[in-house]
């Protein structure tokens, strides 16, 4: 991760070794904002555009040119610019800018035409945008021609990507409802002076319907016209629109990107088992390999000779609302929405195992306990596990499910015997470890509605004086609160004492201070900016700071 803002887009050239990507405001990723940046594919960057996007929006779509020599973006503001830069040279400013009308729709896919690399072709749900871009003139021309249901007399459906012809000069559209829409582009002639037709532009030539299934990734690839469908289907058609291949019984999920290997696939040999094509010859189905993206997250590598497809590796396709360091080796768990728990090598930045649960279990929190032998696990519909560190398999039997809502904090003491969570209902519910027939299980003991609003921390602490564990939960109702684990016994979490941290302002979080010196001290920051320093003991605030922002 090497960015302070989210990645929009990626886009890659033929003829030369690089890359460029875009970035927009969002998640927390470091870099100059709204920027540009380029690569060679050794991961060098060569070249950055700063402040790419002065509204602040960031970008919605880039496209490079097949030589590597100009970029276009669409900005992702509410008013779209499209913008082409001459990026090898050494200006900040684009060669030409085209402010879009709202009433284009909000364009989120383009590309340049690989045989034209002064045509663009952009699409919205509701209508496609041909360019034509006149470098001695700084001018973007365009053509918009708006598609009713007169213009087919046919439901054409919602756009979904657009390429350009591999033969004709023509424009292609996916749509929602399997179709494409082929547009046919008119270039003025020489001997024309009428300014209407001093530019080219596009006009609606005919509907084909390809397939039942939405079309969600359109594009080219040497010969062929390859669709990715909402079925997880491939199909690859000829420049008449007629299909040679396809892949369908693979069962993925639908469609998001096609890669192809830069690779040229060689001469077929006796020894090669390719695929035969649908035409009537049953020609030999040469094709370069090609990587799969899917949108639940899950990417394959397809290898045409002998139609072997391989699983690469599954991302998390929801938020990712847990992450968990492990305490003494370098390992990061990382827990998602959609019940995915992955663990990662970081200083290797490597993919070690993980483990998905059934649907409708969302990882909310995560925990090792200190010895990094297991790993407690908060669920969004109220249960909790406790996982086997290294295999994330069951520790205990069943898991706990004493909650109806999300478990947001999870903790261990410092001899793992006791593991405590928290959840939204204000709720602190505390698990034990028991020794049966010679082996320690993990049993439930008790919980506790102890706040009033939510939950902000909860973490255990050893009492000095007996080496035994204390647990304390600081909630936004301003409470302290510390729970008395000796005294607790089945079904009744006993309370020690309840202490007011702040008056106006709530607090944020607690953490132990570093035991610098004899007094132990709880560090407590509030929404007023000040971090407090309070006595374990006796909760008296000792010092406060605050923060100028």
């Amino acid at each position: 991760m090497g960015h302070k803002y989210s990645v929009a887009q990626t886009d890659h050239s033929v003829g030369l070794a690089g890359f460029s990507l875009p970035g927009k405001p969002g998640i927390p990723l470091q870099g100059p904002p709204l920027s540009v940046r380029f690569f060679f594919f050794f991961r060098i960057p060569v070249h950055t555009i700063f402040d790419s996007c002065p509204e602040g929006n960031g970008m919605r779509s880039i496209a490079i040119t097949r030589d590597s020599k100009f970029l276009a973006t669409i900005s992702d503001s509410a008013t779209q610019k499209v913008c082409i830069w001459k990026w090898t040279l050494a200006v900040e400013t684009p060669a030409c800018t085209l402010e879009l009308p709202k009433e284009y729709g909000f364009q989120d896919n383009l590309v340049f035409n690989p045989a034209n690399n002064k045509e663009l072709v952009s699409n919205s749900k509701t209508q496609a945008i041909y360019y034509c871009w006149f470098e001695d003139k700084g001018i973007l021309a365009h053509s918009a021609p708006v598609l009713t249901e007169k213009t087919f007399n046919k439901l054409v459906g919602k756009f979904s990507q657009s390429v350009f012809h591999l033969k004709l000069p023509q424009v292609l559209s996916a749509t929602k409802e399997g179709k494409l829409v082929v547009w046919d582009i008119h270039y003025p002639s020489s001997t024309s002076s009428s300014a209407i037709s001093a530019f080219p532009f596009i006009k609606p030539r005919k509907l084909v319907h390809l397939q039942k299934e939405a079309i969600t990734v359109l594009m080219t690839i040497d010969s062929y016209i390859v669709t990715g469908d909402i079925k997880g289907n491939i199909k690859f058609y000829d420049h008449t629109l007629s299909v040679v291949n396809w892949y369908s019984n693979f069962k993925l999920g639908a469609i998001r990107t096609l890669s192809f290997s830069k690779t040229i696939p060689s001469l077929p040999t006796e020894k090669s088992n390719l695929p035969t094509d649908c035409t009537l010859r049953g020609d030999l189905f040469v094709v370069r390999n090609f990587i799969i993206g899917t949108f639940d997250a899950t990417v394959y590598h397809m290898t045409v000779d002998g139609t072997k497809l391989e699983k690469l590796f599954v991302e998390p396709r929801d938020a990712v609302y847990a992450v968990s360091c492990h305490p003494y080796q370098p390992l990061i768990a990382v827990g998602s929405v959609c019940g995915m728990i992955k663990v990662w090598d970081f200083e290797k930045k490597v993919y070690l195992f993980s483990r998905t649960f059934e649907k409708g279990l969302g990882v909310q929190c995560l925990t090792y306990n200190p010895e990094g032998a297991l790993l407690g696990a908060g669920f969004t519909e109220g249960t909790v596990y406790i996982l086997d560190a290294m295999s994330l398999e069951n520790e205990s039997p069943e898991p706990f499910k004493y909650s109806k809502s999300s478990v947001s904090h999870c903790c261990f003491s410092h001899d793992s015997n006791y593991m405590a969570t928290a959840d939204v209902n204000f709720t602190v519910a505390v698990y034990m470890v028991v020794v049966k027939n010679g082996q320690r299980v993990w049993e439930y003991l008790a919980r506790l509605r102890s706040h009033q609003n939510s939950i902000q921390s909860l973490l255990f602490g050893v009492h000095l004086d007996s080496n035994e564990p204390r647990l304390l939960s600081l909630g936004k109702d301003r409470f302290l609160i510390e729970y008395n684990l000796v005294k607790s016994c089945k079904d009744h979490l006993d309370v020690l004492d309840v202490h007011r941290t702040d008056q106006g302002n709530y607090p944020t979080c607690m953490i132990w201070y570093p035991p610098l010196t004899k007094e132990l001290f709880l560090l407590i920051c509030n929404s007023g900016y000040k971090v407090k320093l309070f006595n374990a003991t006796t909760k008296m605030c000792r010092s406060c700071l605050s923060i100028c922002i």
